[in-house]
């Protein structure tokens, strides 16, 4: 598959594969039978029935992984074989379950853009996990409900002060692994160029927290990012706004 070899021939002998025990096994044939899936519909649904069992393993990675493969097949004739494992992942004990299960309720979305396939009490309980005590579960369900009620206006924007909020609490957060850490620098690269000093301020804060000490290279380039910005802002004719300027410069 690396070098553009098609190995599609060997779907059937993959499907036997993911019933591995091993994790590093499961993730290599995962990544397979996600990129032949739309060419193999029917053997997709033997794939189906071995994630299924994988979504009640001990193991919370393996739970997870095969959360993250079911809504990565990206078949709609296998959307009601999908939203039982995701219900019980939202209600899942284990964070990186949850994590994984909400998104994947707005993957399912965006399979039947224009159905309404996305259940009332799905939609209630992802508003519930807005209070949940992992902040990225947080982040998740804001990012799912913006794209399931995306045609009702989405949900409410944040101001200023809730986007500085939502940002300081994240600070609490350390990520797994540097994959996931990229993943977060990366959705807050946009708010580091935000019209708002305060809230480039606290992404600037969520930066060097998430980046300090591993990572001087990013946190000094982030630094030289906001430095123009922060210092534009000391000239400004509110003294509030000097003042949250000043004290980050």
């Amino acid at each position: 598959m690396s070098q553009g070899v098609d190995v599609a021939g060997l779907f059937s002998e993959m499907v036997k594969a993911c019933a591995t025990v091993d994790v590093v096994q499961k993730k290599l044939v995962y990544v397979f039978l996600c990129s032949y899936a739309s060419l193999n519909p029917e053997l997709s649904l033997l794939v189906i029935n071995t994630l299924r069992k994988d979504c009640q393993d001990p193991n919370p990675m393996v739970r997870s992984l095969a959360l993250r493969n079911m809504t990565n097949l990206r078949l709609p004739s296998l959307v009601e074989y999908v939203e039982q494992p995701l219900m019980a992942g939202l209600r899942d004990r284990a964070a990186c379950v949850r994590r994984v299960a909400v998104l994947g309720w707005a993957k399912l979305h965006n399979l039947q853009p224009h159905a309404d396939n996305i259940d009332a009490a799905v939609v209630n309980e992802l508003y519930s996990m807005l209070r949940d005590g992992d902040p990225v579960v947080m982040v998740n369900c804001l990012r799912a409900l913006e794209e399931i009620l995306r045609e009702e206006g989405g949900v409410a924007e944040c101001d200023v002060w809730g986007q500085c909020e939502v940002l300081r609490v994240l600070q609490r957060y350390r990520p797994h692994s540097e994959e996931e850490l990229f993943d977060i620098l990366s959705l807050l690269d946009p708010s580091l160029l935000s019209p708002h000093v305060p809230v480039m301020a606290a992404t600037l804060a969520l930066f060097l927290s998430l980046c300090s000490p591993g990572l001087p290279a990013v946190s000094l380039a982030a630094l030289e990012r906001a430095q123009g910005p922060l210092l534009a802002t000391c000239g400004s004719a509110s003294q509030e706004m000097k003042f949250a300027a000043l004290c980050h410069v």
